[in-house]
């Protein structure tokens, strides 16, 4: 049965007031799944520790029960803006125009889907096959990658504006790189496609995506139409990327490496590191995304996932303000979609937009998305309580809000893909314990 909410979130937040800190995450008991699957394993904690909290108190069958029904909730966003066409769902419920990024969420929402039954073997195979068949016959930009944005009913490039295009107005490494991730994991675990898989990341021209170990994106300048190149990624989001494109052969090693352009930096007396570049956004979403796809492929990576954590346990220990922070779509004005980071261009929890800055005071949630993730993978009293506090962001047989906003916990409404995506991935993390596909590329 689920959980009462107000009777928990009470007597979660009273274990985090005696709770130890410093303790090795314990793991759990697992629900042994219908098919056989390979033994359920948790990461460790860094040797030097990070002062996250044990999940001491936890009911195993209750929670095994909240990250279903709140999967079931997910996929039914997931499954009414489906479109059989293209065998692409939309990116919201009134917005039919997706990224590279939002294709990817669709197949890791199809995907998890599938694993927890909810969908049968012919339905999932179908949806599948209609996507990759999209993808393998998708206009590319200049003929070297796939457009940043496609109209999710015909599969056709869009431009800028929006309006159907031949030529499309560039790409994003960063939104192909999930996508890559996601071919990989389908490849990998269902056979059938990676033929199709394989073909469809031969379309793309490596040398225009990777240069000098760094990764590179390319746009037509909205002002002059000229073309842009640039190197695109910082720490976090770069080495996702990068994981993406190796996973398939494609290495660049600069970019895979978050030693290289590390910057000490302290937030509440956690140490995070930052990027010397400047310019990084130091959230949640790289890092869970990874864990729970690919696991982060090296120490490094694995202690920066603790310790962004622990700063945001450090800001409720310091404010008593539940804290959880991620990328987002909200109905907020001026930006629509915002980027709450633990640490920005020297600032702690700061919030701004897409295009970066200027920063703004608010809108400050709590990420339904994150705090699903962050709990399937380093589960804790501290994150048992915020997976509680978002728990009316879930509008039944709609979907999933951004999460709820700090101090009121009131819904931010507006379901979107990619946070239904995500609660999928967490459920199925959740049920097995380990990556969707474990790789090491340093």
């Amino acid at each position: 049965m689920r959980l009462n909410t107000r009777l928990c979130f009470l007597a979660i937040l009273a274990v985090l007031a005696v709770s130890a800190t410093n303790v090795e995450a314990q793991s759990r008991t697992q629900k042994k799944p219908s098919r056989p699957k390979p033994t359920p394993t948790r990461p460790a904690p860094p040797p030097n520790g990070t002062g996250l909290t044990s999940p001491v108190g936890a009911n195993v069958v209750d929670e095994r029960q909240l990250f279903l029904n709140a999967a079931r909730i997910a996929w039914a966003f997931v499954d009414r803006n489906y479109q059989p066409a293209t065998g692409l769902s939309r990116a919201h419920d009134t917005y039919q125009y997706v990224t590279l990024w939002d294709i990817a969420s669709t197949f890791a929402a199809t995907h998890s889907a599938h694993e927890l039954g909810f969908i049968s073997d012919a339905i999932y195979n179908q949806r599948i096959q209609r996507g990759l068949n999209t993808l393998a016959s998708a206009d590319l930009f200049d003929n070297a990658a796939f457009n940043r944005s496609y109209d999710s009913k015909t599969g056709k490039m869009i431009d800028r504006k929006q309006r159907l295009s031949s030529r499309g107005y560039g790409w994003s490494v960063t939104d192909i790189g999930r996508l890559l991730t996601w071919l990989r994991i389908l490849a990998v675990n269902q056979p059938q496609f990676a033929t199709q898989a394989t073909n469809i990341v031969k379309r793309l021209d490596m040398s225009r995506l990777i240069k000098d170990g760094y990764l590179q994106s390319e746009e037509l300048s909205p002002a002059t139409g000229a073309m842009h190149s640039y190197q695109e990624g910082r720490i976090g989001y770069e080495q996702y990327t990068a994981a993406g494109l190796a996973l398939w052969g494609h290495r660049a090693e600069n970019a895979l490496d978050a030693r290289l352009n590390a910057l000490p930096a302290s937030v509440l007396g956690v140490s995070i590191v930052a990027d010397k570049r400047g310019d990084e956004r130091i959230t949640s979403e790289p890092y869970i995304m990874m864990g729970m796809e690919t696991g982060w492929y090296s120490p490094e990576l694995r202690q920066q996932a603790w310790r962004v954590l622990a700063a945001q346990e450090a800001r409720y220990k310091a404010t008593g303000i539940l804290t959880m922070v991620s990328e987002d779509a909200l109905p907020d004005p001026p930006y629509y979609f915002y980027y709450y980071d633990v640490y920005r261009q020297g600032r702690s929890f700061a919030v701004d937009g897409p295009i970066g800055g200027p920063f703004v005071e608010s809108p400050r949630w709590i990420s339904s998305k994150a705090a699903f993730a962050w709990h399937a993978l380093l589960p804790s009293p501290y994150t048992l309580a915020v997976l509680q506090a978002v728990q009316g962001s879930g509008l039944p047989g709609r979907g999933w809000g951004a999460g709820v906003y700090e101090g009121s916990l009131r819904p931010t409404g507006d379901a979107s893909l990619n946070t239904a995506a995500l609660i999928l991935e967490a459920a199925v993390y959740n049920l097995r314990g380990h990556p969707f596909l474990a790789t090491r590329l340093d």
